[in-house]
């Protein structure tokens, strides 16, 4: 079985979380739609060009897919958010260690691999 439209749905799904995050800053658009974007590319499906031809969003978008790069105030709106949300999840530590405890560590994880992204800067074309 092929597995372009379980690819085409999960990309459908990302894609719609992203738009949600357009209008709930607490949704993160970039990431979702890059997500999109690596479904409807591996399923052949012609949303991803229009993904990667967004004209606020593309860029980055092109930009990660192409190279795994992160520009360096994306890295650092990124970090800045996961560090908000660590600090929110701080009140939870006293009553709910293990949800607290479990939602650091994929924020420590998630900070981690961004900021070991390259930045464009270190990008070699053509890689």
């Amino acid at each position: 079985m092929s597995k372009a439209p379980l690819l085409k749905i999960a990309g459908s799904a990302l894609l719609a979380l992203g738009g949600i995050g357009l209008l709930l800053p607490v949704l993160p658009t970039t990431v979702f739609w890059i997500a999109a974007a690596l479904c409807f590319l591996k399923a052949g499906d012609r949303r991803a060009a229009r993904l990667l031809d967004h004209p606020r969003l593309g860029p980055s978008i092109r930009l990660f897919v192409e190279h795994g790069a992160v520009t360096r105030p994306a890295k650092v709106a990124a970090l800045g958010g996961m560090l908000l949300g660590a600090a929110l999840l701080a009140p939870l530590a006293t009553t709910m260690p293990a949800t607290a405890a479990a939602g650091w560590a994929v924020l420590a994880l998630s900070a981690l691999f961004v900021a070991t992204r390259p930045e464009p800067a270190r990008v070699r074309v053509g890689r």
